[in-house]
């Protein structure tokens, strides 16, 4: 029976807490789709796409789109993004490309590239009736719409 780990190899506290996790040295081409918490360290060609949190480490490099629940770029993405919760741009963050985000926290040194849009914007809905009153004074008329 072959097993996947050596008996002698030790996994650090923040392996063990990380759900998925894409080391340094590791080069992916091809989409990645999780459920669940993933943090990049090494190379990937591809879109992502998370129901959950994507850390990009300061050692990744990512070349194409991401699209997550909550995003913390360390590292170096060029791509479109689009992250339902919080966006964080670390001081050693390197990105180009466009972004969709709810919130966003940008450390001083982030360089960022594109444009940024935030989708919280509330709409008010228009108001089809309004009422207009007019009132004479010192003979300049003056109208307001309630």
């Amino acid at each position: 029976m072959s097993t996947f780990f050596s008996k002698n190899e030790t996994v650090s506290k923040n392996d063990n807490m990380i759900a998925n996790l894409i080391k340094n040295g590791t080069s992916i081409t091809g989409d990645i789709s999780a459920q669940s918490d993933l943090r990049i360290d090494g190379k990937i060609a591809g879109n992502i796409q998370c129901a959950a949190k994507v850390v990009i480490g300061s050692s990744a490099q990512i070349l194409g789109n991401i699209k997550c629940n909550d995003l913390t770029i360390e590292g170096k993405v060029k791509g479109n993004i689009e992250v339902g919760g919080v966006l964080c741009f670390k001081a050693n963050a390197d990105f180009e490309g466009d972004v969709k985000y709810k919130k966003l926290v940008v450390e001083e040194g982030a360089n960022i590239t594109g444009s940024l849009t935030n989708t919280t914007s509330v709409v008010k809905p228009v108001n089809t009736a309004a009422t207009v009153s007019t009132t004479t004074h010192n003979g300049q008329t003056t109208a307001v719409a309630q």
